[in-house]
């Protein structure tokens, strides 16, 4: 009776006409002396559970009960009531989840409760009991009819009790009387007890667990201790074993003072969770406490334990010339994340952010690397407005990339933090020149509400700076790892109350209770994005900045947008590199194979055309010619990949390995842009044409491959375009996206090529091709350079 399995099982039993064990005549005879009613009774209720098809609850109304009679089997009922004599009430109820308290009589109670040949089906005994013993009357008596173990077959056991199932049962009452009845035993209950639950221990159990607090305290300069255990020959945290009773905030105060005469009080320790691993045939249980308050110098107060104490660089951690202690390992990478490798995997269970302030501290090697990384951002025009400078002179990047050497934190490089299976990047901290180009493209300003689409934490802590304490932060993270360790960033750094972290996929944007009421007066996408969601327009205020490294033709732009009614405007653009978007908005970008060639195929935003012959026209061999365009080497690329991508009918990128001996000259960078056409195929090649070694410049020239039997006609589309860009767009003109919803009419698109995305349809167009190009745009990445090298 524990599943509806079961209660369908006892439904196709009574439904095929079969019955259920009858009363046996030892039976009825306990009954009788037992349960008859005395002469004078005027009425008594009583209810007989699982019933059955009603043999006993028909005996119970012969012998002057009124009873109500249940079963969680409806064939079973239905054939009760054909059968009940008066004073028989059948109902349907499942008494393992059914509301037993609605079979309450209008009276005190049931004089009588009966259950035969059932409480071995039932799963929760105790329970069950419990809530019939509440059905009784003051004078009622619970009757229990089970067959009896030592009677039956082991193969029966399943159906019977013990004596000890049944002294178990009857200890919940003050009267039990134990009546044998053939093969069964009858048990009549009476007045159910209701003293409270009394407390017991176990025999004295086998050691199996070990529990403790791992202590991570940091001084003023942003170093962790760590003490040296000569007998185990490791550097190990401050830490010890719970004493019984004691708080895990009072143990690490305790262990800190015993075993490095450092003082800190309960109410400073902000408790991180619990990490549990094995250890000498143990299970370990560690609670982690980090402590940034706190007085004394440390000593080595128990010196056959830690002879001495020193303070340690996070990083130089790493580089331990001894052996670290696993569990302080463990530790160290829940306070931060990713700062030591291939540690011993223990399960973490955080806690919910504690309201404990931690102090920041850092060495003062930061503070002069930040300020000369300003420096240089600032010479090279990125951090172009005091606000900008300010902040990121202000937030510590390292404190966001503790697996990197300070000097590494500071360059105006990206550091990727997280990889897949592959070992592909699928997060990283930005490089700065970026970060600060995006944020001067959000035009942010003190006060604003800002959404960010993406973690790490650092490019959120500039913003905090940037709109202020006035302002917010909202920011949503997909993958729990990276949302973790951004968490603990904002928390050790001073932002975790000025930026709201979410785990969410950001496709989708901020979750409804989080949206200002008249939207986000800017959106910074720090992912690609192959598409804009309409979810970030609809949450975007009117007039406000949404800025997104956007993948046009399988080549990546930051791009500032400005919102104007339903649509977005381009305000600037340029080329970039970012690891892709997660969830919903994740695309694969795997090539579609030419045959055996070695070549594949990337459709990027142009619908996928069949590949059949192209196998053959590449083994056959093709045609070249040359554009007669050159571009110095270095010289940025980016305007006319987005030309080609948006502007070509049948665009592709093709891939292969460049270092191949094949027909395809394949650039160095990633993949050569390319049309199919029918069965043919033509692709963008450059060759150098000078070099001069005194200033080690090349000059390259554009050419194009044609294969297949409409080569020629591909070769000549693709140089024609090589030659407007360089006629008429060529450092004259900057492109400008508008972006509107999918299912836009065509009549009310401006003028432009059209990219279809599944949210938007964006429209590229080449304004003011006379006039210079805006001098904020061609700054470049290695993607857009047509130097091979």
């Amino acid at each position: 009776m524990s599943t509806k399995h079961t209660a369908l099982d006892w439904h196709a039993h009574y439904e095929a006409g079969r019955d259920f064990r009858p009363l046996t005549d030892t039976e009825k005879a306990a009954l009788t002396e037992h349960l008859t009613l005395p002469e004078d009774t005027q009425e008594a209720q009583a209810l007989e559970v699982a019933c059955g098809t009603g043999e006993l609850a028909r005996f119970l109304a012969a012998a002057g009960y009124r009873v109500d009679a249940v079963d969680w089997a409806r064939s079973a009922v239905e054939r009760a009531t054909e059968l009940a004599s008066e004073g028989v009430v059948c109902h349907q109820i499942d008494i393992t989840s059914g509301d037993l308290s609605s079979l309450r009589p209008a009276g005190s109670g049931y004089r009588l409760i009966t259950m035969r040949r059932a409480l071995a089906h039932l799963p929760d005994r105790t329970r069950t009991v419990a809530e019939l013993a509440a059905l009784l009357d003051e004078d009622g008596t619970l009757c229990v009819i089970t067959p009896h173990a030592d009677r039956h077959s082991e193969d029966l056991r399943g159906i019977c009790l013990d004596d000890a199932e049944i002294d178990l049962l009857t200890e919940g009452w003050q009267h039990a009387e134990r009546v044998e009845a053939g093969d069964s035993t009858v048990l009549l209950l009476r007045g159910p007890k209701s003293d409270p639950v009394a407390y017991s221990e176990k025999w004295t159990p086998k050691p199996a667990a070990l529990a403790g607090v791992a202590v991570v305290v940091t001084n003023e300069h942003g170093q962790v201790l760590l003490g040296w255990n000569p007998s185990r020959a490791v550097w190990e945290l401050p830490a010890g074993k719970v004493e019984p009773g004691e708080a895990f905030e009072a143990t690490a105060v305790r262990e800190l003072g015993e075993e490095a005469a450092l003082h800190a009080r309960p109410e400073s320790v902000l408790l991180l969770g619990t990490l549990c691993d094995a250890a000498h045939g143990f299970t370990r249980i560690t609670e982690i406490a980090r402590i940034t308050d706190y007085t004394g110098e440390p000593t080595a107060r128990e010196p056959e334990l830690i002879n001495r104490w020193e303070w340690h660089t996070p990083f130089a951690v790493r580089s331990l010339p001894q052996p670290l202690f696993t569990a302080s390992a463990q530790a160290l990478n829940v306070v931060w994340p990713g700062l030591l490798p291939d540690v011993p995997p223990a399960r973490h269970t955080p806690r919910p952010s504690g309201d404990v302030p931690l102090t920041f501290t850092e060495p003062a090697t930061a503070v002069r690397l930040r300020q000369q990384l300003v420096r240089d951002l600032t010479e090279a025009g990125w951090t172009d407005t005091p606000e900008l400078r300010r902040a990121f002179t202000t937030v510590p990047r390292h404190a966001f990339l503790p697996e990197q050497p300070l000097t590494q934190a500071y360059v105006n490089e990206a550091a990727a933090t997280a990889f897949d299976s592959t070992g592909r990047s699928t997060s990283s901290v930005s490089q700065p020149e970026m970060q600060a180009a995006m944020l001067r493209r959000a035009h942010l300003r003190p006060g604003d509400n800002v959404l960010e689409i993406g973690g790490g934490g650092y490019n959120a802590s500039l913003i905090a700076e940037l709109v202020g304490p006035s302002g917010s932060v909202v920011c949503v993270e997909i993958d729990p790892y990276v949302h973790a360790r951004t968490e603990r960033f904002l928390a050790e750094t001073g932002y975790a109350d000025r930026v709201r972290l979410v785990l969410g996929d950001g496709t989708h944007g901020a979750p409804g209770h989080l949206i200002p009421e008249n939207g986000f007066d800017a959106i910074i996408v720090t992912v690609a994005s192959n598409d804009l969601p309409w979810h970030w327009t609809s949450q975007l205020a009117e007039g406000r900045h949404l800025v997104v490294p956007l993948r046009i033709g399988g080549f990546t732009r930051a791009a500032g947008l400005r919102k104007k009614d339903s649509m977005l405007v381009s305000t600037e653009i340029s080329p970039c590199g970012f690891v892709p978007m997660q969830g919903a908005g994740r695309w694969d970008d795997t090539p579609t194979v030419i045959g055996d060639t070695g070549y594949g195929i990337r459709w990027e935003d142009t619908p996928p055309a069949p590949l059949d012959g192209l196998d053959r026209a590449l083994a056959a061999g093709g045609l070249e010619l040359w554009t007669g365009v050159t571009v110095r080497g270095g010289e940025s690329l980016e305007d006319l990949q987005l030309w080609l991508a948006t502007s070509l009918g049948g665009f592709c990128r093709m891939d292969g390995d460049p270092d191949r001996q094949g027909p395809v000259r394949l650039p160095k960078r990633s993949g050569a842009e390319a049309i199919i056409l029918g069965r043919s195929l033509a692709c963008l090649m450059t060759e150098r044409r000078e070099h001069d070694e005194a200033n080690g410049t090349s000059t390259w020239e554009f050419g194009v491959q044609g294969f297949g039997p409409d080569g020629k006609t591909a070769a000549d589309t693709i140089a024609a375009a090589v030659r407007t860009w360089d006629r008429e767009l060529r450092g004259r003109a900057t492109p400008r996206l508008t972006v509107m919803p999918a299912g836009t009419a065509d009549s009310a698109l401006p003028a432009g090529d059209v990219v279809e995305k599944s949210d938007c349809r964006i429209v590229i167009g080449w304004p003011d091709r006379d006039e210079a190009a805006d001098p904020a745009v061609g700054r470049s990445t290695a993607q857009g350079r047509s130097d091979e090298q």
